[in-house]
């Protein structure tokens, strides 16, 4: 029985590092969408025997990172315009759910932390510091959904997040939308200072409408 459990866990093991290791490769640009996944060339890269490789592509296909058909296999999924509204749309809702739940224990410290993290991605926005600002903005949304204090909320925004920051940074923005987030960001914290619940919903719902529509257009011929 011990050497069966050993097996299992080892087994459990191989899936969850195979699965990381292309996630990783989705998120990063490395394989981009549309791309096919063959497990023979996945073990031969990654040094996965198949059996885990099969487990680790149906478990991105339950993350919708990947799509697996009959007679075709496994492709990393392509953008489209449903499956970006998705995407946005349960990143926002979860945003409005965190804000809501956490505003009566918004503090000035966390108002402050907010602040900083505006001014920061305002700045290397200007300097040209791409990386640097995705990276920023992502601290700024995740604190933002942490002070809600529901950590399978905040667990599920980041996986979606960061599926849709991977494709951002093969897609680009579109002329002005970072300095408008900039913007956008700004009117956020105002609205939190005077705990006014409905100006933050209705800034984050034009955001997410509007970073759709930037991803759609740039995606699409």
């Amino acid at each position: 029985m011990p050497n069966d459990t050993l097996s299992l866990e080892t087994a459990q093991n191989s899936v969850d590092q195979a699965t990381r290791l292309i996630r990783e490769d989705i998120l990063s640009g490395k394989i981009e969408p549309g791309a096919r996944l063959k497990t023979a060339e996945l073990a031969k890269r990654l040094g996965f025997s198949t059996m885990p490789l099969r487990e680790a592509l149906r478990k991105l296909e339950g993350e919708g990172l990947v799509e697996i058909e009959p007679n075709r296999g496994a492709t990393v999924r392509q953008l489209d315009r449903t499956y970006v509204s998705d995407l946005f749309e349960l990143n926002t809702e979860l945003r409005i759910f965190a804000v809501r739940r956490g505003m009566e224990s918004l503090t000035l410290e966390r108002i402050r932390e907010l602040e900083d993290l505006a001014e920061s991605y305002h700045t290397q926005i200007l300097a040209g510091e791409d990386i640097a600002a995705i990276e920023t903005n992502r601290r700024f949304d995740a604190r933002l959904v942490e002070f809600g204090g529901n950590r399978e909320a905040l667990r599920i925004f980041l996986r979606g997040w960061d599926t849709i920051f991977a494709f951002r940074r093969n897609f680009g923005y579109g002329a002005g939308r970072r300095s408008i987030m900039a913007e956008e960001m700004r009117l956020l914290i105002k609205a939190l200072r005077k705990h006014d619940m409905a100006t933050a919903e209705a800034i984050l719902r034009m955001q997410n409408a509007a970073m759709m529509e930037d991803l759609v257009s740039r995606i699409t011929p």
